[in-house]
Order: structure tokens, then sequence, then C-alpha cells
């Protein structure tokens, strides 16, 4: 209490008098803002949907029907699509129907894992803690999390952002079956009479609610133009507007920093825009903002050379969505961004490619909470070929088309928004050699006669310099070779419900890098899970390319509480294509004072993977059926150890894993690592 005292004392009057008033009008919005919400001023009620429609002499059920109608013929699933997808792709059918059987009857996957909602489904409930949150508090007094961990609010949100939506109107459209069109409008009436507007978690997050705005009028745009209940349609109309006016007033807005949050905040604002547009006249004043915060952000939150400016492989999925999916549904309103905007997401897409093997996985560097604005098809978190696809559609490359039945199953459902061809064609660029990504830090060496990819780490922590999707990652490698993960990135596994093990998946003895005990390459916050301020100051200094050999270079000044003068680290690491072997060089430069703290190197294998000892100068790893994989070689006497960790392919899923360690014997400061493929 004295520091605050203090604290307060320090701060001059008149400035002090300024704070309070800002902080009593703050209250005070709140608390009217409560009461009016508690009468329902937040709800669009049936006897004022003539208003928002604009026909003051429509009935309510005409005004809905208007609204309806707007949706459809904005965008939907063409016939043809429908019977080329039965005809020619029937196991993306069955896999689409056998999806939407098990949501009709109650039972999700949410967030990894299977959960049984067939007696009735708990939208406030997370199952991972089994803690139930109270629909009945204001959202703004809705306690996301609690210092200690204990219960995860993202399991609700998954849930209510009713991404499975769409797929059970697709699956009516893909097999005529009355049972999912009857799903999808019990789920949604029953998330609107159990969720008022305003209240419980699923209000909490506005990002949140953007998404499930745009997944539900995707979902009508797709069920086509089946006839809906007339109570149900009035309702849903309603609630979307609802939507719209919450998402409006409640934006993730700050002059400090805008990411992912904002950014889904005004592509669902854009959606709802667009679809409600031709009927709704305030949707159009939503739509004009969302397009010009759009082409806004994009310039913020996308750095020039193409990454997502978060420093993460899996957020960069979620933003490429999230500018993508918008960019299709205006081309369908005869809408388009600008040259600017779409140079862009060109961009985005070749950091997709540089990142993928020939399947569409990708190494998961910094967070990834599994979040999508769409979910079309299930199972596509741990790949990203729809995205390749998808934006391949919109920079008009038809060249997918040549890939027969390995086009995604986005790609096919999203088709009716036509193709350009003003937009030069890249997507077909040969992704090979070293791709390099130097706003965001990331630098990507290809050996496409094989497959293989190797990724080196070293750069910016994101969020202009706020690091909260970033991990201790510095001077980390992943490998990849013939397409099949070695040495990898652990993920994230969790976030706010087990702090410690947020802090463990985000540490740098976590990652390919090397390490000094406990000591983090960057400090964590205390008390602040999604921060990161850069300390430790990475330093790169440049790649050659020279025939066949590709070397990278770049260095670690300082290291969490010691200076640039106490300590340096440098990595080099060499790639030869034909011999498809990755040699790293690594410097240790500390002062005298830190000549007690020993360092140790880390390698993180895939999950399935197993490692053994090869005599006294490395390691062996084999897969499945003790097929060896690849090898870890070092120097004589080098002290290895295997630890079981964890690997984190999805949000909240954990599966066993090792991790190399590797000390050098006395004082010995360099080390010298050949990997290669067996």
């Amino acid at each position: 209490m004295p520091d605050i005292i203090r604290k307060i004392a320090s701060i001059p009057p008149d400035r002090l008098a300024r704070k309070v008033l800002r902080y009593c009008l703050s209250q005070a919005r709140k608390i009217i803002g409560e009461m009016n919400a508690r009468i329902g001023g937040l709800e669009v009620k049936p006897s004022q949907l003539s208003e928002y429609v604009g026909g003051m002499h429509l009935s309510v059920s005409d005004a809905a029907e208007s609204v309806l109608q707007g949706i459809r013929g904005i965008f939907g699933i063409d016939d043809e699509v429908i019977t080329l997808i039965n005809e020619t792709y029937p196991a993306y059918r069955e896999t689409i129907v056998n999806d939407a059987t098990a949501v009709s009857s109650g039972k999700f996957r949410i967030l990894g894992y299977d959960f049984d909602y067939s007696g009735g489904i708990r939208w406030y409930y997370d199952p991972s803690c089994d803690h139930e949150f109270n629909p009945g508090d204001y959202y703004s007094k809705v306690v996301h999390s609690k210092p200690d961990g204990g219960y995860d609010i993202k399991y609700p949100w998954e849930l209510s952002r009713l991404q499975h939506i769409p797929r059970l109107a697709i699956a009516f459209r893909l097999s005529g079956d009355t049972i999912f069109k009857k799903a999808l409008a019990e789920q949604v009436s029953d998330w609107i009479r159990s969720n008022p507007v305003g209240f419980g978690p699923n209000w909490a997050c506005t990002m949140d609610v953007a998404i499930r705005a745009a997944n539900i009028v995707t979902a009508i745009s797709f069920l086509g133009p089946e006839k809906l209940n007339s109570d149900f349609k009035t309702e849903l109309v309603c609630n979307l507007i609802a939507h719209g006016k919450f998402i409006s007033g409640n934006l993730e807005w700050s002059d400090e920093l805008t990411s992912n949050h904002y950014l889904s905040d005004i592509a669902g604002l854009c959606f709802l825009g667009t679809f409600l547009a031709p009927s709704v006249p305030i949707a159009r004043t939503w739509r004009e903002f969302a397009v010009t915060e759009l082409e806004s952000e994009i310039l913020k939150q996308v750095n020039e050379d193409g990454w997502d400016f978060e420093a993460s492989t899996a957020y960069h999925r979620l933003v490429l969505e999230c500018f993508l999916y918008p960019a299709l549904i205006l081309r369908a309103s005869g809408i388009n961004f600008s040259d600017e905007y779409n140079a862009k997401l060109s961009k985005m897409a070749g950091f997709v490619r540089d990142i993928s093997t020939a399947d569409g996985s990708f190494p998961l560097i910094g967070d990834n909470d599994s979040g999508q604005f769409l979910s079309l098809y299930p199972g596509e978190l741990e790949n990203l070929r729809y995205l390749e696809h998808l934006t391949a559609l919109f920079l008009g490359d038809r060249k997918v088309e040549e890939q027969g039945d390995s086009v995604s199953a986005e790609y096919l459902l999203m088709k009716a928004a036509g193709n350009s061809d003003t937009i030069p064609d890249v997507s077909g660029e040969d992704r090979n050699g070293l791709s390099e990504y130097p706003d965001g830090g990331l630098y990507i060496i290809r050996n496409k006669s094989f497959d293989d990819i190797i990724t080196f780490r070293l750069g910016s922590l994101g969020q202009n310099g706020n690091g909260g999707h970033a991990h201790n990652d510095q001077l980390s490698i992943t490998a990849w070779f013939g397409g099949v993960q070695v040495i990898a990135d652990p993920g994230t596994a969790v976030y706010t419900s087990d702090p410690e093990k947020r802090n463990r998946y985000r540490s740098t003895r976590s990652h390919a890098t090397i390490s000094f005990g406990d000591i983090e390459q960057n400090r964590f916050t205390d008390g602040n899970l999604f921060t990161l301020k850069q300390e430790a100051k990475p330093v790169y200094h440049g790649s050659t390319v020279e025939g066949e050999n590709i070397e990278i270079s770049g260095s670690l000044e300082g290291y969490g509480p010691w200076s640039a003068e106490d300590l340096k680290v440098k990595r080099t690491i060499k790639h030869t294509a034909s011999s498809r072997t990755l040699e790293i060089s690594d410097r240790i430069l500390q002062s005298d004072n830190l000549n007690d703290i020993k360092p140790e190197w880390n390698f993180p294998l895939a999950p399935g993977l197993v490692p053994s000892h090869a005599g006294t100068v490395g390691i062996r790893i084999s897969g499945e059926d003790d097929q060896q994989v690849a090898e870890i070689m070092c120097g004589p006497g080098w002290g290895i150890r295997f630890e079981k960790t964890g690997y984190s392919p999805g949000y909240g899923i954990e599966l066993e894993a090792y991790t190399v360690r590797m000390k050098p014997l006395g004082d010995l400061t360099e080390g010298k690592f050949i990997i290669r493929p067996l």
C-alpha cells in the first residue's frame, strides 16, 4: 500500500485530477451500460426490425425474409460445385457429412478433444478444467482468467464461435439430409436464447463475437433458398444486427497496438456489413468502415517481407484468413481492395508456400492457439494447403485445378468468388533455395528435390515490441527431411489456465538453441503471459548462396539479465543440398564473471521419434518400427542426455516427445554439430 500511495503522490495534481475524472466517467459509462443491457437495451427486438431494415411498412416476417434474401444473394455454393464434390471428391463429402453427423447429435471436437453435449450444449462450460462461467455476468465484468490459472475461457469461446455451423449447411447441400438444416437452426436458436446480448463469457471478447457473426452469415449463404421457420428467421436476423452493433461499439482498438483481435473484429464486421448491406442501411456503414480499416491494418500488421508481425506461423494462418476471406466475399459483391492490399496478400501467400512442406505441414514457430476465422472443412489446423489454394484462387492462379483430387475443399467451396486476370500469377513460383524474412526474423532453406526444409529464427519478437505471441527461440532451428519433421518447435499447449506450463513451452530450453540454466533469453513479465520484451539483441550477420551450399549466420548480444559485454552467442548454419546435411557452428563469448555459467545445447525432437546414443560422438533418431530417420553428430566426449518433454500440435493437446540435451566437457565454449537424414 505505501508504494501505491507514493506513486499517487508523485503525480502532479492537475494530471491526477484528469486521471480521476477519466476513471469516474469510465465507471459511470459501465454502470449505465450495464443498466441498459439488463433492461434489454443491447437486444434488437422484433418490433424494431422494420426500422433497421429500412422498410417501415414491412411486417416483421417480411423484414426478416428481406435480410435473408440479401444474404443468399451475396455469396453461396453453386449447384455445380455441389455436384462436383459429390461425384469427384467422395472423400471430402464423407468427411464433411461425418463431421456434421456428429455435430448434429451434440458431439463436438473442441481444441483437440471430443466432448459429448448430446444432453444439451453447455455454452459457458470449460470442460478442460470443469469450470462453469456465470451466464449472468455483464460482459465487461467477466473474469477471463486468474493469476494462478485454473480455468480456460477459450473453450466456451471456441465452441461459441459456431464455426461448425457453416459445415452443417455444407453437409445439408451435399447430402440433402434435412437433419443438418434442423440441427443448424436448433443450435443457433439455442445459442441465442442461452446468451442474451452483452451477458456471459461469450460476449466478453469482441474477436469471438465477430468470428461467430461471420460464420453464421456464411452458413446462411451456403444454405441456399431453403425455408426456415418464421420465428427462427426473425430471431436470427435480430441477433445478427445486434452482433453488428455490439462489434462496432466494442472494437479492440488501441493507439498503442492493434493485433489479430482488432483484425478479427473488422473482418467479422466486414462479413456482416457485406451480407446485410442489401437490406440493412447501417450495415453499409459497417462495411465501409471495415474495408477502410482492413486496408490500414494490412499495412500495420503484415511486415514488408510478408510475414505477420506477431512472429508466429500459426497466427500468420489466422491473420491471412482474416484478410483473405473478406477480400473473396467483397469481390463477389463487386468491391475490390487496392493493388497495395493485394500485393501484401501475395507476399503473405509466399510465406505460406515457403514455410510448408509438400503436404502442407509447417513448423509451429511462436504461439499457436489453433484459431481460424472460418472452418469450412474439419481437421485442417496442422496443414496450410487450403490457404495456398485460397490465395491462388484470389490471385488468379488456375494451376491449382491441375492438382486433381489434392485440391482443397475450401478452394472448391469458395470458387464461386471468381478469379481475377488483373493480378500477376505469383503462386506458381518455384520456392527453392533460401527465402529470407528479415522483418520478422525467419530464414528458410528449402531443398525441393527431397522436400527438406530448415528454418533459422533470429529477429524481432513481434507486435511492435510487445512480443505477446513470440517465444524465446532466438538462434533456434527446425528441420524437416523428406517432409518428416525431425527437429521441432514444441508449440504452445495452453495459455492462461496453467501459467507455469505456458511459460515452459515458450522458454529457451524448449527450443533448438543454446541455454544457460533456467535463465531466459528475454525474461518473462510476472503476471503477464502475453508480453515478452526484447532484452537479448538479435544481430543478423548475413547469408551466402554458393552453388549447392547455403550459409546463414547471426548472433545474440546479451541474454536476459546479462548485457552484451557479459555474453554473446554466435551461430552459423550451413546446408549442403546434395548430401542433405545441416552443419551448425556455435561460439560463446562470455565475461569472467560468468565463467561458472555453463551452456547447454537443446534439440527437441518431433513426437514419435526416439533418440539413442551413437557411440561417443552423437545420437541416432528412430521412428516407427525402429527405422532410423536422422542423426545428430557432435564432438567427442560431450555429455548427452535424453529428457521426456512435450510437443503440442494444437492448443490444449500435448504429445510425448524427447528433447536431446548436450553439454561439452570442461570450459569449452564452442559447439559443432552435423544433422543429416538416414
